[in-house]
């Protein structure tokens, strides 16, 4: 997130206009919390000048309009336009016809007083469009990308710090080891964590290993991890737990499948010399999965990555075809490889 745009904010200067991009909406929507927070204080009336509008439900026009009308009570407003599609390349179709010349109109003489913020839940807008090219030059634009191996821990700290209960040095790293790179699911594992520490408690790695449940993702990437090492007994033993828990073969395989298409991309793209964010924007997946991926593919070729997924994508054909059993197709497949 945009550092320099907190500091405004912090310091009461805000800007009529803003334009929030980025495919990390969980950041988005805690920065228009902070906004809110920023713009309407705790005053009474706060729900009064909070509007938030749907842009898949509602015209652009409609959201201008509402932009236009001055606080019930003096003092400022804030006026939140959604999933503002049109402004993307993204090809969908559109429940309501935006006139988005209104929204530029706007944008270069706002009612002063009121806050209004677009959110465009996509990479970045496309700068090809007459109307975002005006828009940008009118707008305070703020991005939010996904956070990188780097950031990553240290929001999950910043998370566990602000819970104030005590807090392990470790605790950060081995959450995100077992949760991934979801912060929407990060921020709701922390929460829980602290509720259980209490305030005079504190959260260790061994607390989060005893109350946080691996997700599927997790425990297939850790699967695919001892396959790729040829530790082949403890790929098959994490594999027998998986079906002890209830989880469907098919959709095991599914996400071996992707792991091992994500390391083959990943191998092929780092060998151009790319870097982990610029790979994962390439891929348009998190930075997360990347850099466990970048050192997965260290003890394995190119060559070798291409015959693994063919070999999962061949078990996959062989299940749905009824020539074999979904679980004993699954199990030649981790036995299979080399």
């Amino acid at each position: 997130m945009d550092r320099k745009w907190i500091k405004e904010i912090e310091s009461g200067r805000f800007a009529p206009v803003y334009l929030f991009y980025g495919m990390e909406t969980f950041l988005m929507e805690e920065a228009i919390k902070r906004l809110e927070d920023a713009v309407l204080g705790d005053g009474e009336d706060r729900q009064w000048n909070h509007t938030v509008m749907d842009l898949e439900e509602t015209s652009v026009q409609d959201l201008v309009l509402e932009a236009e009308t001055p606080s019930f009570f003096g003092g400022h407003r804030l006026v939140v336009g959604k999933n503002a599609w049109f402004l993307t390349s993204a090809r969908r179709r559109e429940k309501q016809e935006h006139r988005p010349e209104e929204l530029v109109r706007y944008a270069a003489r706002p009612l002063e007083g009121n806050v209004l913020v677009i959110t465009v839940p996509a990479e970045k807008p496309d700068t090809r469009k007459k109307v975002v090219k005006d828009l940008k030059k009118q707008v305070r634009e703020v991005v939010f990308h996904p956070l990188d191996s780097k950031e990553l821990p240290r929001w999950v700290a910043g998370k566990l710090n602000e819970t104030g209960v005590k807090v392990h040095p470790r605790t950060a790293e081995v959450l995100i080891r077992q949760v991934g790179g979801d912060l929407r699911l990060l921020d709701m594992e922390i929460r829980k964590l602290a509720t259980y520490a209490g305030p005079s408690g504190s959260i260790t790695p061994e607390t989060v290993t005893e109350l946080v449940s691996r997700t599927l993702e997790q425990d297939v990437f850790k699967l695919v991890d001892r396959v790729a090492r040829r530790r082949t007994a403890e790929g098959i033993a994490l594999f027998y737990d998986l079906l002890q828990n209830r989880e469907e073969p098919i959709r095991i395989l599914a996400l071996i499948i992707r792991q091992f298409r994500l390391m083959l991309q990943v191998k092929v793209l780092a060998a151009k010399g790319m870097s982990e964010r610029e790979i994962a924007s390439t891929l348009k997946v998190h930075p997360y999965p990347v850099k466990l991926a970048l050192r997965q593919v260290n003890t394995c070729s190119e060559g070798a990555l291409r015959e693994w997924l063919f070999q999962a994508i061949e078990a996959e054909r062989e299940i749905k075809s009824g020539r074999i059993d979904k679980t004993l197709a699954v199990e030649r497949l981790i036995l299979s490889v080399r």
